[in-house]
């Protein structure tokens, strides 16, 4: 029995419809305000992106115009990994007097603003780090949900930088760091489900793990890090020793 085929001019509704449905996830968008820099500016570019960032971070990276390539984004993890080395700057900063003025200590000013110096370029470098760590993490659980496309790692490193607008409220002391955290991992659901197409229930599991792991290794590095630095290098506060006198009645 021979098939018969429909003429060319006929539409056929149900193969229309899984035609729609294909989604080329490496297609170039207008393009993000970091990726407009020449016009806005380095700075005003930064500022646009995060701002955007902390309210349309999936929609952002659907417009990113250059997916196949990590450049804009490594530039954009670069002012990311700034504002965290400016945060803890700024918070070393502000602690300064509290720590100054600690009773029964021999404070040094100096070895306190080196510790200062030393935490913001670890900050800065613990963000990049961290972040590399987090997209080899991510990577591998999103390689698991999709069987049938393989997402190019260019691509999950782009839209993984673009969620970290939220870094700039690293800036506001004390209740900017936690909040900063708390809405990458919110941003990194959003770009899971709204440009790399996931449900939204492993876009969440995958970020929410991943962001764990790393927040665990970096809490572990903060205190290994301190440790090792009080051993190379003299802390700011020492307790002061020496011969107490000690009044006696009469005397």
């Amino acid at each position: 029995m021979s098939r018969v085929r429909p003429p060319d001019n006929i539409e056929i509704a149900s193969l229309k419809k899984k035609q729609v449905a294909q989604f080329d996830v490496m297609a170039p968008g207008e393009g993000t305000p970091w990726e407009d820099r020449g016009t806005h500016g380095t700075l005003g570019a930064f500022i646009k992106t995060c701002i955007k960032s902390l309210h349309s971070a999936g929609k952002m990276t659907e417009q990113i115009r250059r997916p196949e390539t990590n450049t804009d984004a490594v530039a954009f993890l670069i002012g990311c990994a700034a504002c965290w080395g400016l945060s803890a700057l700024i918070h070393g900063l502000i602690l300064y007097p509290h720590y100054r003025d600690l009773p029964d200590m021999d404070f040094d000013p100096t070895h306190y603003f080196v510790y200062c110096v030393i935490g913001m370029l670890a900050a800065a470098g613990a963000t990049w780090a961290l972040f590399t760590l987090y997209t080899m993490i991510y990577r591998k659980l999103v390689a698991q949900e999709k069987t049938q496309t393989i997402l190019p790692h260019v691509l999950v490193y782009n839209v993984s930088a673009y969620a970290l607008g939220p870094s700039l409220l690293a800036l506001i002391p004390f209740a900017g760091p936690p909040l900063a955290i708390l809405l990458i991992g919110v941003n990194m659901v959003a770009v899971g489900t709204k440009r790399l197409r996931l449900r939204f229930a492993a876009a969440a599991i995958d970020a929410i793990l991943s962001l764990i792991v790393v927040l665990v290794v970096g809490l572990a590095g903060y205190f290994v890090g301190g440790i090792i630095l009080h051993q190379v290098y003299d802390p700011p506060s020492t307790p002061i020793t020496g011969p107490q006198v000690i009044s006696t009645p009469g005397q």
